[in-house]
């Protein structure tokens, strides 16, 4: 998860990826609550540990990625983003996966889930789901370092913009973006992007234009299993699930 001129070809262990990229901001993000810290296989360790320790130490912990697209009124596929708010504690202000969020301790992939409806408020079961992939990412700035073992799941949502509720600490707004339109961004076939934006508080959509530098994730390799994966859910397809690493 780099800047530059397309999505960067790295991810793994042995390698930063910037798509998480720490904030050295004041943030609302509870530095308090315990995750349960991972060994560089994903395997837990039945340790907990705070969160603010675990950024500052680089533990590996369980993240979990939810891609929501549907079919537009113009009968085009689409992918959704969010807008992470200002005050988070990694990419603040950057449009990153519909839904994602970090594993609690002790808490179940089922509870995890539940960061859908508190996030944009998309009621969801872990079995409305589809598994697609996992995913080992590293990133590290201003004495945070952020490695997580990411859990993603893909969904079809057909619903209009202004019926997500968004978080009112954690996200700013959504937007849907044609996902062969993200695609071409990806690969650098193209250097902006128009996207339908719903803004928190907000009456209707508007249109927005967006460039790669807006982004949270950048990493060519993870866009192009997930996208594929996203598209195929979508449009009731079989899935071969993917790990990147």
């Amino acid at each position: 998860m780099t800047s530059g001129d397309g999505f960067t070809d790295a991810v793994g262990r042995g390698e930063i990826d910037s798509d998480i990229r720490p904030s050295a901001i004041s943030t609302t993000d509870p530095q308090h609550e315990l995750f349960e810290v991972l060994t560089a296989e994903g395997l837990p360790t039945g340790m907990s540990k705070r969160r603010g320790l675990v950024h500052r130490d680089g533990d590996w912990h369980g993240a979990v990625h939810i891609w929501v697209g549907g079919i537009g009124a113009d009968g085009v596929p689409f992918v959704l983003f969010q807008q992470r708010s200002m005050t988070k504690d990694t990419w603040p202000g950057a449009f990153d996966v519909a839904v994602g969020g970090h594993v609690r301790f002790g808490e179940t992939l089922e509870e995890s889930v539940r960061e859908a409806e508190e996030e944009i408020g998309l009621r969801l079961r872990l079995n409305d789901l589809t598994a697609v992939g996992r995913r080992f990412a590293e990133g590290s700035r201003d004495g945070v370092v952020d490695r997580e073992v990411q859990s993603i799941f893909a969904v079809r949502s057909d619903l209009p913009l202004a019926q997500y509720r968004l978080h009112p600490e954690e996200v700013d707004a959504i937007v849907a973006i044609p996902i062969v339109d993200v695609q071409h961004l990806s690969t650098g076939s193209v250097s902006v992007v128009q996207a339908r934006e719903y803004r928190r508080g907000g009456a209707d959509e508007t249109a927005i234009t967006l460039t790669l530098e807006d982004f949270a994730i950048r990493n060519r390799q993870y866009e192009e299993a997930v996208l594929p994966a996203l598209l195929d859910v979508i449009e009731g397809r079989g899935v071969t699930p993917f790990e990147l690493r």
